[in-house]
């Protein structure tokens, strides 16, 4: 269900955009957090919407049905729990439906998130479906992984790429937050607005604060490496969080390390990262880097692992390859 107006960094993509003559697929793309779903289900209420060429009527028999997620033309084709991709069988069930007369007697419109998780046979069912779609049906579909979509589907869509919108864009958007916090928000999530928008609900300065005070103590001297550890692991729902901060070090000390100038890196860490840039071993840092994101990806698919014993061993890892004596 559409949720509010949709972003104002989003609105631009739909400038030239033709209600009378749409392309039969658009494919939208753009990093995780920038907000290609929202983007998508406005688009999908725009080919819905029978009374306004340039936003959602809420008013027509088309878009209540739609906005009560209830729209009997509304197509959404996604990985099945428990299953590796899309697969092959969903796209056969689709195309014996869309073949068919709509049940309003107007548009069909299938909607398709992470296409990059169709399976090979799916995506060459699909190109065909592509290469000669039924009248009246559209498809709006959307990826975060562009370069695994086959080129023959990408050619067959017209793409639409969201970059990230600016900090004013995003504080508009955020509205009565307090602006150190929506800064931080920002920038930590790499100017991807949803994501910054899930970190502003935690007590992020604070958190913030304390990692940054937590990683100085380890990489100093393995101060309380055990005691941080412990903690670490008790705070679940941060602990990917701050995975993902160790990893934004490295990679900043690895920038800053290649290019002093035009090194962008976070300024709330940036005395940390450009020592470590200047004083590490370039091989550590990767090394490091590699370790770090293995332990995340382990965390974030919950997998079954002692975290307190492998969140203690990178950190040992942190101390004995960095060795900082002084930041």
């Amino acid at each position: 269900m559409i949720e509010g107006s949709l972003a104002p960094w989003l609105n631009k993509y739909l400038k030239g955009f033709s209600k009378d003559r749409p392309h039969h697929s658009y494919l939208i793309t753009g990093c995780e957090g920038l907000g290609k779903s929202a983007l998508s289900k406005h688009l999908s209420g725009y080919l819905f919407c029978t009374n306004n060429e340039i936003s959602i009527c809420k008013e027509c028999q088309s878009c209540k049905f739609y906005l009560e997620d209830n729209h009997p033309d509304f197509y959404l084709i996604e990985k099945e729990q428990d299953k590796k991709n899309i697969s092959i069988s969903q796209i056969n069930q689709l195309r014996e439906k869309i073949y068919e007369s709509a049940f309003l007697g107007k548009r069909k419109i299938i909607n398709i998130p992470n296409i990059e998780q169709m399976s090979r046979d799916a995506s060459d069912a699909m190109l065909k479906v592509l290469e000669e779609p039924p009248k009246d049906t559209f498809f709006v579909i959307t990826s975060s992984l562009v370069y695994r979509i086959p080129a023959t589907i990408r050619s067959r869509s017209l793409e639409i790429a969201i970059d990230s919108p600016t900090l004013s864009e995003f504080a508009k958007w955020m509205g009565k937050v307090n602006s150190e916090d929506v800064n931080l928000a920002y920038f930590l999530s790499s100017k991807r607005p949803y994501i910054a928008k899930d970190l502003l609900e935690l007590n992020l300065t604070a958190l913030r604060s304390d990692f940054i005070e937590d990683i100085g103590g380890i990489i100093k001297s393995g101060k309380d490496l055990v005691n941080v550890s412990d903690r670490w692991v008790k705070q679940t729902d941060s602990l990917p969080l701050k995975l993902q901060w160790m990893s934004h070090i490295l990679m900043d000390s690895i920038k800053y390390k290649a290019s002093k100038e035009c090194a962008e890196i976070m300024p709330d860490t940036a005395t940390m990262t450009n020592y470590l840039g200047e004083k590490s071993d370039i091989h550590n840092l990767h090394e490091l880097l590699n370790q770090t994101n293995k332990l995340l990806s382990m965390v974030e698919s919950e997998t079954n692992l002692r975290k307190e014993y492998q969140l203690q061993s990178l950190f040992v890892d942190w101390e004995r390859k960095l060795q900082i004596s002084a930041i």
